[in-house]
């Protein structure tokens, strides 16, 4: 079984969100690949994503700034915008007295710490650590990661992010017409409990080398990309 360091909670952008709408059934499919997979949806649109967004009091103002602006163009936020963010985020970690996490970034899409060395780190600072990161995390790049990756990779909203994924897949024609969420399901299985140490490459159908096939992986927050994550060493 694959366990490295200790996994810290990365930002869970497509699961059904309290603060956010009620997932609700999709009624259409966008593709045969996903019969039988749990296709509700995390909002109805982009304007209704980040309006629930803007309703929510814990993500500062210039969060919530980025935000409006998107509303007056599609739901589009500039990628200095969201690099701003997260480099806010960075520093916001750094001001609490840690190191800056690294910038982890894949086509472009960054990535919150996923493994951290907790090398000289008492249980209690453990706990602080934590809630420094989720405190920083929600007042300085949350809402605007959310919908800056919401619409590049996931236009339907699904509240399953291997849903989402397989999508993506799809819709840019990266996966076989019958690739299916059960064949990624099984594939997923059987890296996640291969033991000799392979990378994820050796086990899916599609291409780790493919630039789309990154963006698809990275929009939606895929496990399968934390391979190529470097661990955030929070002491230096």
């Amino acid at each position: 079984m694959r366990n490295t360091y200790r996994m810290l909670s990365t930002i869970t952008v497509f699961a059904c969100i309290t603060s956010l709408s009620s997932c609700s059934k999709n009624a259409t499919e966008s593709n045969d690949g996903l019969e039988g997979a749990d296709t509700g949806q995390f909002a109805s649109s982009m304007d209704d994503l980040i309006n629930s967004l803007l309703d929510n009091d814990q993500y500062d103002e210039d969060q919530k700034k980025v935000l409006r602006a998107a509303l007056q163009h599609d739901g589009e936020i500039p990628y200095a915008s969201y690099s701003a963010a997260w480099e806010s985020y960075r520093q916001c970690l750094a001001d609490k007295g840690y190191t800056k996490p690294p910038k982890n970034l894949t086509n472009g899409i960054y990535f919150a710490p996923t493994y951290v060395s907790t090398e000289g780190l008492t249980e209690i600072q453990n706990r602080k650590m934590d809630d420094d990161i989720d405190e920083c995390q929600d007042s300085r790049v949350y809402a605007v990661d959310l919908a800056y990756r919401t619409r590049l990779g996931n236009p339907e909203f699904y509240g399953d992010p291997e849903v989402a994924l397989v999508d993506c897949l799809h819709r840019k024609n990266l996966v076989p017409q019958n690739y299916t969420m059960n064949q990624y399901r099984k594939e997923y299985d059987s890296y996640m409990n291969d033991t000799s140490g392979g990378m994820p490459e050796d086990w899916f159908s599609f291409d780790f080398n493919d630039g789309a096939v990154l963006s698809c992986l990275a929009a939606n927050k895929s496990p399968l990309i934390q391979s190529r994550l470097e661990i955030w060493k929070p002491l230096g």
